[in-house]
């Protein structure tokens, strides 16, 4: 949460659900057989970020089956698929998760890599239609530090590897408003709103920065130390209230097998906000950081257990204020 956070009205979330980018309501219902219409199937959209990666690091796009056109973002700029991280990477790193959604056609990659031989985050998102890569998204966060960071943990937390139980499966729909109500409640300042699991934590751009002591957070004034709380009580104090509108929010995975919402969201920062009033605290003052105007595009991927937030990830894009995602208009 080192780099953004924010929220909107109960009644509006509500009522948003069913309108995010179109992306919701055309992705319910169960799990389908793998590939049973002749779509790609899980196994088959994880293939697709193999073949895709393994194409980025030989530096030739013509290895990927792409549709005509292929639509290709890096940090929000449209391109032409082969320019960009194409040109740079050298290798892949050692920290690798995938997400994969068949009902969208739709599969997400996190993973560190070497540019030019140094550390970086991707996030990566494919849109795959017959067999062929339609819509490639990618996030580069470029800061060494942080990509050493996320290796040092080994392996993504056990979480995110442990497909779900039955008994622990909610709707599609649902396990979209729980992501949306985090949100939500860093918005509104409200921990209590969001259905966390007590056991959450939350890693951005390689940083834990809930239940973690010794982390070298914006905020360290004496005895208020946001960063060594938990989740809920973090979001509560108020800390992020310079966030002031989070939008767009585009959910684009919903792995039903692994419990994992993926999507892509802005966070936009107009730099009025000087103070968090903190209970028990009083007047904290923000981070030079966000005394100016400033978007976010936050990659954040999180996971659903029984109707509650287990885990948190994903990685942060600086970008001038009220930036646009480079997907208003998806497929043009």
């Amino acid at each position: 949460m080192r780099k953004t956070f924010a929220v909107a009205s109960v009644a509006v979330l509500l009522a948003g659900l069913f309108a995010i980018h179109g992306n919701v309501a055309a992705r319910t219902g169960s799990e389908q057989p793998a590939g049973t219409d002749g779509s790609c199937d899980y196994s088959c959209l994880t293939g697709m970020v193999d073949q895709y990666l393994k194409a980025l690091v030989a530096h030739d796009p013509s290895q990927v089956p792409v549709a005509d056109p292929v639509k290709f973002t890096e940090n929000t700029i449209r391109l032409k698929l082969g320019d960009a991280l194409w040109g740079t990477i050298s290798t892949m790193g050692s920290y690798k998760l995938y997400f994969a959604d068949p009902h969208a056609g739709e599969v997400g990659y996190e993973g560190t890599i070497r540019e030019n031989g140094t550390p970086a985050i991707l996030l990566l998102r494919l849109k795959v239609v017959d067999h062929k890569i339609s819509e490639v998204e990618t996030l580069v966060h470029r800061n060494a530090e942080n990509a050493e960071a996320l290796e040092r943990f080994g392996h993504p937390n056990p979480v995110w590897l442990q497909p779900l139980a039955p008994s622990q499966r909610i709707s599609r729909e649902d396990m979209v408003k729980d992501a949306n109500l985090y949100f939500e409640g860093i918005l509104h300042s409200s921990g209590d709103m969001v259905p966390f699991d007590p056991q959450c934590n939350r890693i951005l751009d390689g940083d834990q920065d809930t239940n973690n002591p010794t982390a070298k957070g914006w905020w360290d004034l004496g005895s208020f130390k946001p960063d060594s709380m938990g989740i809920q009580e973090n979001t509560n104090t108020g800390i992020w209230t310079y966030i002031k509108s989070i939008d767009p929010r585009r959910y684009l995975v919903v792995d039903e097998k692994m419990g994992i919402v993926f999507g892509v969201f802005m966070f936009n920062h107009p730099g009025t906000v000087a103070f968090a009033e903190v209970k028990g605290v009083g007047k904290v003052p923000m981070p030079a950081v966000t005394q100016r105007p400033s978007s976010v595009e936050m990659g954040e991927f999180f996971k659903i257990e029984g109707g509650k937030i287990r885990q948190i990830e994903g990685i942060s894009v600086a970008l001038p204020y009220k930036s646009g995602t480079g997907w208003e208009e998806r497929g043009r």
